[in-house]
């Protein structure tokens, strides 16, 4: 239903899955008698379920074309209730209200009671996001309406079949709107945000409870680690962090000791789920210019946090246009090297996938060590940007210096070269020209490409020799 400035437009939805694709292509060509019995049968239906509201306009969809409509002149009266003295109109008969709802043990009194009907608990869907910490929001220009918690997202069409959960179409029993309140399934709302639900039949009561209430682990900080990372690890909010550990702000270090709540009993999330992944998952997005994970969570309907999480993404950091991102699942992303492996900076380097793993273990901000494969000088550098491959500065005008020597004057040939950061040494291959956004005052004017196996140009006009050249030197830097 759709609230207008006098009364309510409703939308009928025909199942689309249903096999009877012939009724929808010849909806528009029915008789007159057969139109007068749908439009029958549509009044029978308003004032089953609509009582005394005003429905101007009545439309019939199939998905997104628009089958056939008409207009209503007054609200329909609903048939006398069965029973004088009950408190629920007749609309309503068919519902069972002997249902009670706990969430983690603690009784729920609703705003509008749960009731069931046709063997499913409903409730009213604000409510619910409420009793269990999680949001709810609504659009009624699109008729739909959505419930968020932690990492999980479901929206739906009011009165639809299907729901979208975290962006991947499932099919739910379908949602029901009484005087404006939406009631949604209960357990397929509760499983899908990750909770238990089990029917107590003793005491009519549905018990809606997290596998891990009131439970705790530990978790000891690692270098790169920040508040943002950990919760999403083990699915808690850093509120909670910061409560359990009794944190004023958001400053973590290696080696702290930090209390998990509500994961005891259980192992820690995967650090880098998950492994060794080759495949994009079903739907994929090319960044546009201007885009953020806001914008971009809008048009998929999907939480900003989630995307972020999927792509391996700190909170504060953009993406950058013409970059792939992954919305329903994870990016691709595998993991040859481990943090810490080495204790020095090294001429040979491992040649490491940019795509699939070397984009997130260089990201924007970072400062680092390049090797010279040839003469093994070193000097500090700072990546800031790119998607296709590095592009980094030297970090000051002494480290400058030292890469100038090893060009002898500025030039774009490539130099094979090993990145030593966080403990790991990547083969990878530096040329000597600098151009574009020049960011840090070290010397020298713009910054420079830094390459690493498969990595590509951002230009689809770059020399095909200049890629390869750096694909060379790559291989030389990982000694083969």
């Amino acid at each position: 239903m759709i609230e207008t400035d006098k009364g309510y437009d409703l939308i009928l939805y025909i199942d689309t899955n249903m096999n009877d694709v012939e009724f929808a292509n010849e909806f528009g060509n029915i008789d007159e008698d057969n139109k007068r019995r749908l439009n029958n049968n549509i009044i029978d239906y308003i004032r089953e379920k609509f009582p005394n509201i005003k429905i101007n306009m009545v439309k019939i969809m199939a998905g997104t074309v628009l089958l056939s409509s008409f207009m209503l002149a007054a609200p329909i009266t609903a048939h006398a209730a069965e029973s004088p003295t009950s408190s629920i109109t007749s609309t309503q008969s068919m519902y069972n209200y002997n249902i009670r709802v706990a969430v983690n043990g603690s009784l729920q009194s609703f705003s509008k009671p749960p009731f069931i009907y046709n063997n499913t608990t409903y409730v009213p869907l604000y409510d619910l996001g409420k009793a269990i910490g999680g949001s709810v929001w609504w659009n009624n220009t699109s008729n739909s309406v959505g419930i968020n918690k932690n990492d999980n997202m479901i929206a739906f069409v009011r009165g639809s079949s299907l729901a979208r959960v975290n962006g991947i179409q499932k099919k739910m029993p379908a949602s029901i709107v009484i005087e404006g309140v939406t009631y949604a399934p209960l357990r397929f709302i509760a499983e899908n945000l990750g909770y238990d639900v089990e029917l107590n039949t003793s005491t009519q009561t549905v018990n809606v409870s997290s596998p891990s209430a009131k439970k705790t682990n530990s978790y000891t900080v690692v270098a790169g680690d920040s508040l943002w990372k950990i919760s999403n690890r083990f699915g808690v909010s850093i509120d909670n962090l910061k409560k359990a550990n009794n944190l004023t702000g958001d400053l973590i270090y290696p080696g702290q000791t930090l209390i998990i709540p509500g994961t005891a009993g259980t192992a820690p999330a995967p650090e880098k789920p998950p492994a060794n992944n080759t495949k994009w998952p079903d739907v994929t997005y090319i960044v546009q210019p201007g885009d953020t994970a806001t914008s971009i969570s809008k048009k998929f309907g999907v939480p900003a946090q989630q995307i972020m999480k999927y792509n391996y993404m700190d909170a504060d950091e953009w993406f950058y246009a013409g970059d792939r991102i992954a919305i329903s699942g994870y990016a691709p992303r595998v993991y040859t090297v481990t943090p810490g492996e080495d204790k020095a900076p090294q001429r040979r380097g491992t040649d490491i996938d940019w795509n699939l793993e070397g984009q997130y273990l260089l990201e924007r901000g970072d400062t680092f060590t390049i090797v010279d494969v040839d003469t093994g000088k070193q000097f500090k550098a700072k990546m800031i940007g790119g998607y296709n491959h590095a592009d980094i500065e030297p970090l000051t005008a002494t480290d400058t210096n030292i890469m100038k020597s090893l060009y002898g004057t500025w030039k774009w040939s490539p130099r094979a070269v090993v990145v030593y950061h966080n403990g790991i040494n990547i083969a990878a291959s530096l040329s000597g020209m600098p151009h574009g956004i020049d960011t840090i005052e070290n010397g020298v004017n713009g910054h420079f490409d830094l390459y690493m196996k498969n990595s590509t140009s951002h230009s689809s006009s770059t020399s095909k020799v200049y890629i390869q050249e750096h694909q060379n030197m790559v291989m030389k830097a990982a000694g083969k």
